[in-house]
């Protein structure tokens, strides 16, 4: 990586020929057809996404004409790593830097030369508006649109999304695993689980997760969001409680068989951060019922931060708060 920024210190100061030996094996390497997976996952923070579309983000800025020599498999290579989960902050970052390069100098040529339309049910086409900021373009699509049509005259590929937001109809009924299992329960005073209880009553949340494929899972958050008729039973911390104890521990409370690094709790949640092993672990805490009615128990979500493609989540489910009886 030092002779690629190397070669663009060079270019900066017009010393073509040195710039230009220094670039083009790193650039043949970044481009080479090798396929992602975990033969190539180096570490969590430096890994060939990295290394690659660090290259393509210098390339696009200080070695535009090579750009032409990028394949289409390159990009197919990249997309599918992504959507495999092989990504983290870092290299979702410098991913980010690659396409905005390739952006800016793809878009240099395309001026003009490209078109978009949405065609309707009886195959109609409508032309859509561009922005006149073309190199990232975010154009709203007529609702039940069923095709898009592109055009590019332009000097090099072009790449787009088509993203549809909104909620989920139907709750997870059933748990999901992806090399984390996840088990969600409201606890009695008794320790059985509970899926009703009476307004002011203090229930006891349990949270179990594993490791269903590694002995070690580095770095989980797991998030726990509450149903609307619950809140956190927070606990003061007092002089007697052990210096060393973590703040989030002692507001916390509850028992923890599972090896938290920290708790961030909220007013409608409560997000853990920690290793997780093969072993089945759990943490528990205390919350209360401060409305009546039948809420929607969200499902508690867990994912190794580093690693995206390893995920679990609990199976959703209702919780009916009732008044006191009499």
């Amino acid at each position: 990586m030092g002779a690629v920024y190397l070669a663009a210190s060079f270019q900066l100061m017009k010393q073509d020929v040195a710039a230009n030996e220094l670039i083009q094996q790193p650039f043949t390497n970044a481009i080479a057809n090798v396929e992602y997976g975990r033969t190539w996952y180096w570490s969590y923070y430096y890994d060939p996404l990295v290394n690659n579309a660090t290259v393509l983000e210098i390339v696009a800025k200080h070695f535009p004409k090579m750009l032409k020599d990028v394949p289409q498999s390159y990009w197919e290579r990249l997309s599918k790593a992504v959507s495999d989960g092989y990504f983290q902050s870092h290299s979702a970052s410098i991913i980010v830097l690659a396409v905005d390069a390739y952006a800016t100098a793809a878009a240099q040529s395309a001026a003009g030369k490209i078109s978009i339309g949405a065609i309707d049910k009886k195959g109609l086409v409508k032309a859509l508006e561009l922005p006149v900021q073309f190199m990232l373009a975010t154009v709203p699509v007529p609702p039940e649109t069923p095709r898009l049509k592109l055009g590019n005259q332009g000097d090099l590929p072009l790449f787009y999304s088509w993203s549809e937001s909104g909620f989920e109809r139907n709750l997870p009924a059933e748990a999901k695993s992806s090399g984390m299992e996840i088990i969600h329960e409201f606890l009695d005073a008794k320790g059985t689980p509970i899926s009703e209880a009476e307004i002011g009553d203090e229930i006891t949340v349990r949270v179990r997760v594993r490791a269903t494929d590694r002995d070690q899972l580095q770095q989980v958050a797991l998030a726990d969001v509450l149903p609307g008729g619950m809140e956190p039973v927070l606990t003061a911390p007092s002089d007697t409680d052990d210096p060393d104890t973590p703040l989030w521990r002692q507001r916390l409370g509850g028992k923890s068989t599972w090896a938290i690094d920290y708790a961030d709790i909220r007013e409608d949640r409560v997000i853990f951060f920690g290793s997780v092993g093969r072993g089945m672990t759990e943490v528990t805490y205390k919350v209360k019922a401060t409305n009546i009615g039948t809420f929607v128990v969200p499902a508690a979500y867990g994912e190794a931060m580093y690693e995206r493609r390893i995920f679990g989540r609990s199976a959703a489910a209702s919780f009916k708060i009732k008044p006191v009886s009499k």
